[in-house]
């Protein structure tokens, strides 16, 4: 491992209005590959061609690595689709921090087995699958009771996460417990929501109330409009307070009720009409900003349900007088069941992909992070293994 492997960049395109940290973040670099692969561990070297990855080294690069290598225990799954996510963003921007540099980033994806550690891995070869992004150690309690993302032994060890490998590449090693098979009557570009679909429905469970319930929706980014999607299917009365006039037309066609702001930093001023109607018994809040989190709280009524799905809200020198004082109830979601996501997309509850922005190919991969960073910017899908067109 003491040669440097050969690097190809792709210059990334001019993108309108990029926020300035993601824009500083794609500029390409040249990239010590020697010390990805080292980190990776005790790993034999394969001898397949090299893949081709998207890398983060504090920029993006296009480029190739020598491929993992399935352990016992794992699979080696060739990557169809991989959408960007916030958690990515973060990553990115510097609002996440990465614990080692270089890494490749990427955790919601769609692929088919092509390799096993051992003969339980290796049965797992040529079906289509997606993956918890967790590793669960299967003996804390979280895991005993299902709920592997809340695994305290592995909770820093997410796939894509900078300690471990995530699917921007065309290969990536994943344990086989974190495995799960694609239904055939569902297509690449709904599975590869399974993941963030399956935090959405666990949220959909934390309404007070059989429905129809009224709730309020805070935030309308890409989890913000599918919890919105999948309440509304579930029967309850969902309103939605956001940033983004476009997405008015999106939720009106199903129905559902949108109170747009001009000023993201302070939704109080067109907030009145949503509040002064009625409080809500459950509030979500999805935005990610301080000024939503005080919105959410004075939406919700007493004793009702404050869900957070995001947890960037809170920030030092908050004010939590009002939860206290009406006695609500605060609930964090991290994650939820792919079982009942990829149950959910077979029965076409919603229809998922006007949530798709755009599509583009993994060597187009710094130019679609500057595009995924922009307001309002819905999800982008990475084609990995074949070239969109």
């Amino acid at each position: 491992m003491g040669t440097q492997l050969a690097m190809r960049f792709k210059e990334c395109p001019e993108v309108d209005d990029p926020p300035s940290t993601a824009a500083a973040a794609v500029q390409p670099s040249l990239l010590n590959q020697t010390t990805l692969h080292t980190r990776r561990g005790p790993q034999k070297q394969s001898r397949s061609a090299p893949m081709r990855v998207l890398v983060f080294d504090g920029n993006l690069n296009v480029g190739q690595l020598p491929p993992p290598r399935a352990e016992a225990g794992e699979a080696l799954v060739k990557v169809g689709l991989c959408a960007i996510a916030r958690r990515d963003l973060d990553l990115v921007q510097g609002r996440r921090p990465v614990q080692v540099r270089p890494t490749i980033l990427g955790h919601q994806f769609v692929g088919e087995v092509v390799d096993g550690g051992d003969a339980a891995a290796a049965s797992w070869i040529g079906r289509r699958v997606v993956a918890y992004a967790h590793r669960a150690c299967g003996g804390c309690p979280a895991c005993r009771g299902g709920r592997r993302w809340e695994c305290a032994v592995h909770m820093e060890r997410d796939l894509g996460n900078g300690l471990i490998d995530g699917s921007l590449a065309e290969l990536v090693s994943v344990p086989v417990s974190s495995l799960r098979e694609v239904p055939d009557g569902i297509d690449d570009d709904e599975a590869v929501f399974a993941y963030p679909l399956a935090t959405a429905i666990a949220a959909a469970q934390r309404v007070v109330g059989e429905a129809p319930q009224r709730v309020l929706v805070i935030g309308d980014g890409n989890m913000g409009l599918l919890l919105t999607l999948v309440l509304h299917a579930a029967g309850h009365t969902v309103s939605v307070f956001g940033r983004h006039p476009s997405r008015r037309e999106l939720l009106w066609r199903s129905g559902i009720s949108f109170t747009g702001v001009q000023d993201a930093e302070a939704p109080e001023a067109r907030s009145d009409g949503v509040l002064n109607r009625e409080s809500y018994g459950s509030v979500y809040e999805c935005s990610g900003r301080p000024s939503g989190f005080e919105l959410a709280m004075r939406a919700v009524r007493p004793r009702g349900r404050l869900i957070l799905l995001s947890d960037q809200a809170a920030e030092a020198g908050y004010d939590l007088r009002p939860i206290v004082d009406s006695e609500i109830q605060m609930h964090g979601i991290n994650g939820g069941s792919l079982d009942a996501a990829l149950e959910y997309l077979t029965r076409k509850r919603i229809d998922i992909l006007p949530l798709v922005a755009a599509r583009m190919n993994l060597s187009d991969g710094a130019a679609a992070f500057q595009l995924a960073a922009r307001r309002g910017a819905l999800k982008i899908l990475l084609h990995i293994g074949r070239e969109f067109r």
